[in-house]
């Protein structure tokens, strides 16, 4: 049974960068020969305080009394990370919130998706052993850029944050308003990655790297993270050079279990004829296990032939493979009826089924094999020129990405001869298998199985972009108008897909016989035994499956086993799109400087306008016959987006900010689709299909933000933000009954709705408290508090909640730092939310994800200048994650344990 497969089309990918790496690293050893070594050589790194429009402008020290006085901050340690975030905070114009690195190659957290989550108004979600999914303010719509510029995988709009390694980073920004020249496509706002660059450092060589061990609990593996920086800056006649590269490596194995009650029917009591009840169709567990790579290089070349002039390259290159399975067990109560059925209960005073027990019940169990690798690139030529009065830049980026994606599915089969069903076991699905004689009955012996179906898909994405931009910044003496910027952007993206997906295969073996699984050597396995570990007391914890590495290695004695032909299937021309975007897009923004009263006030206003002209490339079907042909749909839009931001000062050290904006937020080139794909009906499963919608339009926000900020202390802040999202055509999915060629299909795809909004308010507080005395005073904290209320029209007209968005989540994180030794437990929550609609069956038609909340601690100690050791633990109260459909009690679905890491490590840097 194919339940919840997922292809990576937007993840990081493989590549190989180690010959040059190499030697850009010993051409930067080599120039140390020619450093001017009168200038000191520190082994830190300065922390820049950046602006959209001046990337390269350090910070004003947090809590000084004179924004005019500008110094450079060096970042090493907890409290000096947070104290130069709260810099670049409190000197920009726009609302932002920032995390900069402890120190090269170390944000607070192991990647970028988890630090992430301590920041005010982020929420994220946790799958296959990690942090995978960003929300602002519980939106999914974020722009990622890097270093500026749009990065992306493939056929997405942007790229996986937890693809993007930590040990890479200079810092992480998280824009909440906008300005008119950064690039437009995220309602809820941009985040931007930077990496070092070598101008970042003082002159002189510098190396940094560092080698952890990362244990996985319910894995029970190790698994190695390395990185190594190395960076030079030195000058002679030709003016002032930097060479950076570096190389981050990471291997993660991985374990997580849940069980799932699939969608349920109102159905005759099979022991009680006459009586309506509730009964799931299907019920079961999952083994979800991975083997992740993750290998990625950045390099970053830089000259100054004098000091008006800088000409820069910065590549990057990110790789990714995974190799994941996942072990379903299937118990079917839809097939229980008056001729197998035993019992049945129902909880409570409902007419919800709490258990079933029925004989001779058709099982499955599945082994879903999956191979996902990607390859992602970009490079990117550019340089500036200043002066006094002007700045001039111009930069050409181009962006290329793949993937492939392959998984092979066998479903196996065999006779319960006596099984109980438990719908709820703490909000768990459980099952237990009897011999007739009411003994144990052996789910580990293969000998009982049989090969029922197969599933045999591909894919394969390409996507790729050319960019260029040139800016300018002016600088007037024109009343209150002391610098106007404006600047024009090109680019042309592709993005192409072709794959199959048919659907399963059952025998068609022309003697009908059964495959059994002991009739191949090798197919057999058995799964891991800590289903859930320890979080509810199951009666199943282990079954046979497919191996996962048998069947992806030797597919074709499954297929001809099968009675079917052996080879890769061909595409399926229904999922077949080829997409083109050009996109123009010009900027102005005047910056002003006045007084109210005796107050400042600074901002800017400015607008960008955007023309996108598109050509989608795809197969629709006809809903009436099911035929299939090609169809070219060409689409052409213009906006205008405003823009308005202002600063008021009401003492050197307490804020007024004021932000307006209009967003936008594009659909996917994968929702845009055309295509229909169609699921026959199977003896367990209904008719189902997916696709894509060529009709959706662009999601656009009118935006207003408010925050007062007080910046009472070095290192402290108290904040409070209110914001406002008026949202039109929010895309969410939504599923229908759609008949075609005489069948009726469950069909799911994407959808505008109506208008909704997003609102709420967020809280901040950070304190080192250096009026303690002695020890004490090296503790810190940082509390932070986000409240949202978020409702938008179905297509039906209907409110409801947006998916995704908590209306509550705090974090509260305990901060050390004294005597070399550092350290920080983090604690995170975030309130229920909804993740979809109308997944079909008679229950509730809404699914839920109860609260959550994570605990993470790290600890290191600075045992020389050079060098630091530490220890780090993420999920430490082991978090079970449940959803269910409108009712907890009466509708539980997944219930599951989330894995827990320990992390032993040293850094070094000189």
């Amino acid at each position: 049974m194919k339940v919840g497969s997922m292809r990576r089309r937007a993840s990081a990918p493989r590549m190989i960068l180690g010959t040059s790496l190499t030697a850009i690293a010993m051409a930067i050893a080599q120039s140390a020969a020619a450093q001017d070594t009168a200038a000191a050589t520190p082994a830190q790194s300065p922390a820049v305080c950046p602006t959209a429009n001046d990337p390269n402008a350090l910070c004003t020290p947090p809590g000084s009394a004179d924004d005019a006085g500008i110094a450079e901050v060096v970042v090493h340690g907890v409290r000096s990370s947070v104290e130069s975030a709260i810099g670049i905070k409190r000197n920009s114009q726009e609302i932002i919130d920032s995390i900069v690195a402890e120190d090269i190659g170390k944000l607070p957290d192991n990647s970028v998706a988890a630090a992430l989550q301590r920041v005010t108004g982020v929420q994220v979600e946790r799958a296959n052993g990690e942090v995978s999914t960003v929300l602002i303010r519980g939106l999914p719509d974020v722009v990622t850029t890097l270093n500026g510029r749009d990065v992306f995988t493939t056929t997405g709009r942007s790229i996986s944050l937890a693809d993007i390694p930590a040990d890479l980073l200079q810092r992480v920004d998280v824009y909440k308003t906008m300005t008119a020249e950064q690039p437009e496509g995220g309602i809820a706002g941009t985040i931007d990655v930077r990496l070092h660059r070598p101008f970042d450092f003082e002159p002189g060589l510098k190396v940094a790297g560092g080698l952890r061990e990362v244990y996985s609990e319910q894995a029970d593996k190790y698994d190695p993270v390395g990185s190594l920086t190395v960076s030079n800056r030195w000058k002679n006649d030709w003016g002032e050079f930097g060479a950076l590269a570096s190389y981050s490596y990471q291997r993660r194995r991985y374990q997580e279990s849940s069980t799932f009650n699939f969608i349920s029917d109102l159905v005759d009591n099979p022991a009680n004829p006459g009586q309506e009840i509730y009964r799931p169709e299907t019920m079961g567990a999952i083994y979800n296990i991975g083997d992740r790579d993750r290998r990625s290089g950045n390099i970053s070349l830089q000259w100054r032939p004098n000091d008006n002039t800088e000409l820069y390259f910065d590549g990057l290159a990110i790789g990714y493979d995974e190799r994941r399975q996942a072990n379903y067990w299937i118990p079917l109560p839809v097939l229980v009826d008056s001729s197998n059925v035993v019992d049945v209960t129902l909880r409570g005073d409902t007419n919800v089924a709490q258990t079933m027990e029925a004989t001779n019940l058709f099982t499955l169990t599945s082994n879903q094999g999956y191979r996902n690798s990607s390859d992602t690139f970009q490079g990117s030529l550019g340089g500036l020129w200043e002066n006094d009065s002007m700045k001039l830049s111009s930069e050409l980026t181009h962006t290329y990405s793949s993937a492939d994606n392959r998984d092979f599915i066998v479903d196996t089969a065999f006779i319960a001869p006596d099984i109980t069903m438990n719908f709820s076991n703490g909000g768990a699905a459980d099952a237990t298998v009897r011999n007739a004689d009411g003994s144990a009955f052996d789910l580990t012996d293969s000998s009982n199985y049989w090969v029922h179906q197969y599933y045999d898909d591909w894919s394969h994405q390409r996507g790729s972009e050319w960019a260029w931009k040139g800016d300018s910044t002016f600088h007037l003496n024109f009343g209150p108008v002391d610098k106007f910027d404006a600047g024009l952007r090109f680019s042309r993206r592709m993005a192409t897909n072709v794959g199959e997906n048919s659907g399963g295969k059952t025998n068609n073996r022309s003697d009908g016989e059964l495959v059994y699984v002991d009739s191949i050597p090798g197919l057999a396995a058995t799964t891991p035994n800590n289903l859930l570990d320890g979080a509810r007391d199951m009666s199943t914890r282990q079954w046979t499956v497919a191996d996962r590495d048998f069947i992806m290695q030797n597919s074709d004695e499954i297929r001809s086993a099968m009675g079917y032909d052996t080879g890769t299937p061909a595409a399926d021309p229904s999922l077949y799109f080829n997409d083109r975007e050009d996109n123009y897009a010009f900027y102005a923004q005047a910056h002003y400087l006045f007084d109210v009263g005796s107050l400042p006030l600074d901002g800017f206003v400015g607008a960008r306008v955007v023309r996108l002209n598109s050509t989608l490339r795809g197969t629709q079907i006809d809903g009436d016959t099911g035929d299939t042909a090609p169809v070219s749909i060409d689409k052409h839009d213009t906006e205008v987006l405003p823009t308005l931001n202002a600063r008021l000062k009401f003492t050197p050290d307490l804020f007024l900010r004021g932000a307006y904006g209009r967003t936008i937020t594009r659909p996917s080139f994968a929702n845009l689709n055309p295509q229909l794909t169609l699921y026959q009906a199977t003896a367990t499963v209904p008719a189902t299909g997916s696709g894509g919608n060529p009709d959706l339009d662009a999601v656009k926000s009118n935006n207003v933000d408010i925050s007062l900020e007080w910046y009472f202390a070095p290192g402290g802040e108290l904040a409070a933000t209110t914001f406002y999202r008026g949202i039109k055509g929010y895309i969410q999915t939504y599923s229908s009954t759609e008949t075609i060629d005489g069948t009726d299909y469950n069909v799911s795809m994407p959808q505008n709705t109506g208008h909704g909004t997003l609102k709420g308010v967020e809280l901040q507080y950070v304190q080192f408290f250096d009026m303690l005395p002695g020890w004490m005073s090296g503790f810190g904290t940082q509390l932070n508090a986000t409240f949202i209320s978020a409702q938008t029209e179905s297509p039906e007209g209907v409110d409801q909640d947006l998916v995704n968005v908590s209306k509550r989540a705090y974090n509260a994180i305990l901060m050390y730092e004294k005597y070399g030794f550092s350290a920080r437990v983090a604690y995170n929550w975030r309130s229920k939310y909804v993740s979809a609609y109308d997944p079909g069956g008679d229950q509730p038609q809404e699914i839920d994800i109860k609260p959550s909340d994570n605990l993470d601690a790290q600890v290191s100690y600075d045992i020389s200048e050079h060098f630091t050791v530490s220890l780090e633990g993420t999920n430490l109260m082991r978090e079970v994650s449940q959803t269910y459909f409108g009712n907890s009690y009466q509708f539980p679905r997944d219930t599951a344990r989330l894995e827990r890491t320990f992390t032993a490590g040293m850094r070094f840097r000189f």
